[in-house]
């Protein structure tokens, strides 16, 4: 496997691996005050993301077989599109946060200008790796 396919895995793995902790070991962090239902879906939602987190693993330790090679650029395009969806959710809150003239809300994992930022560079990057490597 290409050091192009997996530099953006391992920067995938190091920003989701917290992500997937911190939703499935303290969902109510992230949104205070949930109800049970809601704990259970963010703790659903974190176990998704620790599994492709065990997938990038696979491929990372399995890298040197054929087949990983071919789709190395396709697998990261998928696992970009995801990174998709936390931008949108940290600009929204970030839009949010200006109207309201701050955030009152506890910080995880840096709150939604850095989650902004590192989802852009997860997506730039797996995104890259990924168009680079079909």
């Amino acid at each position: 496997m290409t050091l192009s396919i997996q530099l953006p895995l391992i920067f995938h793995l190091m920003i989701e691996l917290p992500a997937s902790i911190s939703f499935l070991l303290f969902p109510q962090t992230q949104l205070p005050g949930a109800s049970e239902e809601t704990i259970l879906i963010l703790r659903n939602f974190g176990g998704l993301l620790l599994s492709t987190n065990l997938l990038v693993i696979i491929f990372l330790l399995y890298g040197g077989h054929q087949t990983l090679n071919d789709l190395g650029g396709w697998i990261l395009l998928c696992l970009g599109s995801y990174h998709f969806w936390p931008i949108w959710r940290a600009w929204i809150r970030i839009k949010r946060m200006s109207r309201e003239g701050g955030n009152k809300q506890k910080k995880v994992l840096g709150g939604p200008v850095v989650h902004f930022w590192v989802h852009l560079g997860c997506l730039v990057t797996l995104c890259f790796g990924g168009l680079m490597n079909l």
